[in-house]
């Protein structure tokens, strides 16, 4: 896959000014070469959901509440990484991603921001770990801030998401949106920042139960 034009919120000028940024001292930089790992990922065939436009949307939702954050940096990074690795079906693709992470910051940047990192991308399992803290509430949030787009745009993510797993049966696939979803339905709250909760919470709730009618006219 070709990079991003200069200047995209995807773009080099933009990871590389990252990247550098959160260089130790004396480091060797290799920002080129890693933003073309990314971009490289993003591209794979298998995907169709989570792509660089997935990526290029949570860089915009981050933008918005970049000023809230406690280590906009690490979130920022986490953003770029967390779906880096993705096998369609696979319970891994998180742990993978984290993994690549620490291996192409190993010795370069700090081992304390590092574990940040790290732990915010496996916040993107949304398995019902705790959120500890502020900015974790903010990486969960963008992660799943495309269920509160309009009907006609979470639609076309969720079909994309359906082309992913190609391999698995109608019956299959629905059952497990169907139980991730009413997993995130019984949650006090669809999304844990006041920020996001403000913005997107009902559209979200709205979709969600509208693609549960969905599904049950597709099965």
């Amino acid at each position: 896959m070709s990079s991003p034009a200069a200047g995209s919120i995807s773009g080099l000028d933009r990871f590389q000014a990252l990247w550098r940024r959160c260089l130790l001292p004396g480091a060797t930089d290799l920002s080129a070469k890693i933003h073309q790992r990314l971009i490289d990922g993003y591209g794979e065939p298998q995907r169709h959901y989570h792509t660089l436009a997935h990526i290029e949307h949570c860089l915009g939702m981050f933008e918005q509440c970049r000023s809230l954050l406690a280590n906009p940096d690490a979130v920022e990074l986490s953003i770029w990484f967390h779906d880096v690795i993705y096998e369609p079906g696979a319970a891994d693709n998180e742990a993978r991603s984290a993994e690549l992470y620490q291996q192409l910051a190993a010795g370069v940047q700090a081992d304390s921001l590092r574990q940040i990192v790290d732990d915010l991308i496996m916040a993107t399992l949304h398995d019902g770990g705790p959120i500890e803290d502020r900015d974790t509430a903010f990486m969960v949030d963008i992660d799943l801030s495309s269920f509160g787009l309009p009907w006609e745009q979470f639609l076309r993510d969720s079909k994309n998401l359906r082309l992913e797993n190609s391999s698995v049966s109608d019956e299959e696939f629905y059952r497990r949106a169907n139980s991730f979803q009413t997993h995130l339905l019984a949650r006090e709250r669809f999304y844990y920042s006041d920020f996001f909760y403000r913005r997107l919470e009902n559209q979200a709730r709205q979709n969600l139960s509208d693609y549960a009618d969905y599904l049950r006219k597709q099965a």
